[in-house]
């Protein structure tokens, strides 16, 4: 190999357009449930509201992402939730010992 190979690829690379990365698809927001710790999370759609929340299937807490955030969904927002007597248990379980 030469030094004058090794300039021009270099020199090649540098003047390459830089790419830019295409939109992507968020595949989970959250790993964990941040209540238990729990991986059994679900995604709930509300289409009237046009949110997702997510159902942790082990202690029955629904949480909402939206700009690196997450909070716990309070579940009598949730009209027309077919998981929302699940919901409503655990949060008035969670509100009674508080």
């Amino acid at each position: 190999m030469s030094t004058s190979m090794d300039n021009s690829s270099m020199e090649q690379t540098a003047a390459a357009p830089a790419t830019q990365p295409g939109p992507t698809m968020i595949g989970r927001p959250l790993d964990n449930c941040p209540g238990c710790g729990s991986w059994q999370l679900s995604p709930v759609v509300d289409v009237d509201a046009a949110t997702v929340h997510f159902l942790c299937g082990s202690c029955n807490r629904c949480w909402h992402v939206e700009l690196g955030f997450v909070r716990r969904v309070q579940p009598e927002t949730c009209g027309g939730c077919a998981q929302s007597e699940r919901c409503l248990a655990a949060y008035a379980t969670d509100r009674a010992s508080a």
